[in-house]
């Protein structure tokens, strides 16, 4: 190709070449060293581009929030005393460099990866980064609903949920909203069969989040051998038969570097961050139904 350019350089300037074929001349050569320079281009982009590894592949892309424009909370006391927080997109932009420098900042953070309706949290992969990049331990909670099948829901959990990226067992949300119309008469046999099916794909039983009454009406005693995360904000969850593992004791709770109320939530009963952890496993294959 250099040879070529040169060849043409020399029959541009040789004297008796007429001025029609000199212009057909340039071109060619400016179009070859835009074709060159064009090619060029496009290897270094594809070679420095950011490629997402095979398994995210198929993940929506995240977004990344720019709600609220101001901090709603900025006249409140910090919040002291608490283990992790949990959050969803209602949270809107949370500044990660803010949280993770805070002297009271969070051992752990479970993220919403969708809500009752199945639809994705906006914020959900766009956290989940930001927790790994600030190496804070971090997992995912699902939201039940008796409105949608166990396996769409699973289907769903497989389609969103990041799995080599959590470094906690995934939480199963079930509170008054999961069963519309009061419709409970198959409220334990499909929260057991989601965890289930969630348990074989994590390789350790699921987490199950809910309020203290609500796990007394409607889910015990069928879960109590399972890790149990409960909400209760006057005082620590009390019921006689249950040694939950999480506590969350406020929905109000302020922390450093998010501008909204956030869950805050304790251990107890013995527990540490080793309670929720994920056993170790390697090359993680999804399940598809």
């Amino acid at each position: 190709m250099r040879f070529h350019l040169f060849c043409l350089t020399l029959q541009i300037n040789t004297p008796d070449i007429p001025m029609h074929y000199k212009k057909i001349i340039y071109l060619n050569t400016a179009f070859i060293i835009l074709l060159l320079t064009g090619a060029g281009i496009l290897v270094i982009w594809e070679m420095t581009r950011e490629v997402a590894p095979p398994y995210l592949k198929d993940k929506p892309r995240h977004v990344v929030p720019d709600w609220p424009k101001e901090d709603k909370l900025a006249n409140t006391e910090y919040s002291q005393f608490f283990d992790g927080i949990d959050i969803s997109e209602h949270q809107g932009r949370i500044f990660w460099d803010s949280l993770s420098m805070a002297s009271q900042k969070p051992r752990f953070i479970f993220i919403r990866a969708f809500g009752k309706d199945a639809r994705r949290d906006q914020t959900y992969h766009y956290n989940i980064e930001m927790a790994r990049k600030y190496h804070i331990p971090v997992g995912t909670y699902i939201f039940f609903t008796m409105s949608l099948s166990v396996e769409s829901q699973f289907r769903d959990f497989l389609k969103i949920v990041d799995l080599p990226l959590q470094d906690l067992r995934t939480v199963i949300d079930i509170e008054d909203l999961s069963t519309p119309y009061q419709n409970t008469a198959n409220l334990k046999d499909s929260v057991l069969r989601l965890a289930q099916l969630i348990e074989a794909e994590i390789g350790a039983k699921p987490i199950i989040y809910s309020n203290q009454g609500y796990y007394k009406r409607h889910l015990a005693p069928t879960f109590n051998d399972y890790p149990l995360w409960i909400a209760h904000y006057s005082h620590e969850p009390d019921h006689p038969e249950i040694r939950p593992i999480l506590w969350q004791r406020s929905e109000r709770g302020h922390v450093k570097g998010i501008w909204t109320y956030v869950d805050l939530d304790n251990f107890i009963n013995g527990a540490n961050i080793s309670s929720l952890m994920l056993p170790k496993k390697k090359d993680r294959k999804l399940l598809i139904l």
